[in-house]
């Protein structure tokens, strides 16, 4: 996050005093009137913005990024536009799928092209096939796991273990029980320390360990994916990048969309609601829908206050640390080694994928090394400059046939997103009893969504079920 940034979220970071700051430190501009202001132009504010104009409200949609899309970022100026963010549409994200049909986008299976090419493992710099992985010195996992590579050890686990009858009674009450930490989890199988380590941390998908993510939120997380997989092994993907669905959302609209608008405050009363942004820009509306995501929401203003559950979330609840460094090949390396391009590692770059968004064949057209966890955040600790070319140094130093053949083109941090903070929630141990749901609930006049408040659906879809949500919901209030 920049400087100025996070030092003018500081002063502007409690109550009222955020909205009165900017609307007094500098000039007010045109005051801005709408039935409903939608706060962020990605796919749930865009969802809720096209389900009230459809209803016949008159809305207007502020993004405080210059680009529409938010956590749906395609990459235009690297060869075949690879995805910073959403990857992929699964066969059960209903409404996604239906923007794509009704919207006429331009979509693909994908499916068949992340199959083409096996992981690889490296570790301590060497290169070890699935069948030396069996009995490989560095498998310390019990006799029975043995076969399984690191990155299937985490999902067969903890899909052994799932304690809930169906993955939607993660958010029902009873199942309060449940919401403790995967590490007690993995313990309870008898595993060590060193070898839940290997399960779940290497190269994680959820927190940064397993000490600090609800068991809860896995079993539904293992639950909602196999039910993706219910209409076969298809997942979709739009030609071009996923960043033309929000865009062809936002072409919908009546309104133009208002870009650079960042809240400082949100007001809130019996008679409506007022935005006041950091340029002194002011929006009235008689409803408010709010997807800013929760790490970002700790620097704005509201008034009344957020309830004790709603303010206690926001300030506690953690996003996942992901960092991606895209690259190209100048060279095809992996057919002088003969091995695979895709490659799971114990290094910074984490998990190595290449891309293949040619429209009319299976080139590899960009790699993307995925950091996650606290792999990310210590590649976050540096500049761009030097955490790209530690990660390059890395790859070519397990891969030698790599050497000088590969080139880094851009670095994206979502924790240093001042617009995201994270990737995604990560529910904590007894976080998901307690806020999931809470953080939902509307508060006075204002209406949240983005995935953080969905309950059925992740990712994507699990961001158009909240922005759906929060239109009925005023759709009843009005």
């Amino acid at each position: 996050m920049h400087s100025k940034s996070f030092s003018r979220r500081s002063a502007l970071a409690t109550g009222v005093a955020a909205a009165a700051a900017a609307s007094h430190v500098r000039p007010l501009r045109a005051q801005n009137r709408a039935d409903v202001l939608v706060i962020g132009a990605g796919l749930s504010g865009l969802n809720a913005a096209m389900l009230l104009e459809e209803q016949g409200f008159n809305v207007q949609v502020i993004e405080g990024r210059e680009r529409i899309g938010g956590r749906l970022f395609s990459l235009h100026h690297i060869p075949g536009s690879p995805e910073a963010g959403g990857n992929t549409i699964g066969t059960g994200y209903g409404r996604m799928i239906d923007i794509l049909q009704r919207l006429d986008i331009p979509h693909m299976n994908v499916m068949p092209r992340g199959m083409k090419f096996p992981y690889e493992l490296y570790m301590d710099g060497e290169h070890i096939t699935g069948e030396q992985w069996k009995s490989h010195h560095k498998n310390i996992m019990p006799d029975e796991f043995k076969a399984l590579p690191p990155w299937i050890l985490g999902p067969v686990l903890l899909g052994q273990t799932n304690r809930l009858d169906s993955f939607e009674d993660w958010y029902d009450p009873k199942s309060a029980q449940h919401d403790i930490s995967v590490y007690e989890v993995l313990k309870g199988l008898g595993l060590n320390d060193a070898q839940i380590s290997l399960a779940f941390e290497f190269n994680i998908s959820y927190g940064t360990s397993a000490h600090d993510v609800s068991a809860l939120m896995m079993w539904f997380n293992d639950g909602w994916i196999n039910s993706m997989r219910d209409g076969g092994p298809v997942q979709w993907a739009a030609v071009g990048g996923n960043m033309n669905i929000p865009e062809a959302m936002a072409a919908t609209l009546n309104n133009e969309i208002h870009l650079g608008r960042e809240v400082a405050g949100i007001r809130s009363d019996n008679s409506g609601a007022e935005v006041v942004c950091h340029d002194g820009t002011v929006y009235r509306a008689d409803f408010v829908v709010c997807s800013i995501p929760m790490p970002i929401l700790r620097y704005v203003g509201f008034d009344p206050f957020l309830p004790g559950p709603q303010a206690k979330a926001i300030r506690t609840v953690p996003y996942f640390p992901m960092t991606q460094v895209h690259f190209t090949a100048k060279e095809p390396f992996w057919e002088a080694d003969g091995n695979s391009p895709d490659m799971w590692t114990d290094t910074v770059a984490g998990h190595v994928i290449g891309n293949m968004h040619n429209v009319d064949n299976d080139d590899i057209t960009s790699f993307t090394a995925w950091a996650r966890g606290f792999t990310a955040v210590r590649l976050d600790q540096l500049d761009r400059e030097e955490a790209q070319a530690w990660v390059i140094s890395e790859i070519e130093r397990i891969r030698p046939a790599a050497k000088g053949k590969i080139e880094a083109h851009y670095i994206k941090s979502w924790v240093r997103d001042p617009f995201a903070g994270g990737d995604y929630a990560i529910w904590g141990p007894g976080q998901v009893s307690e806020f999931i749901n809470e953080v939902g609930k509307p508060h006075g006049r204002i209406h949240f969504c983005g995935e953080h408040t969905a309950l059925s659906n992740r990712g994507m879809e699990g961001a158009m079920e909240s922005g759906e949500r929060a239109a009925f919901d005023i759709l009843s209030a009005a």
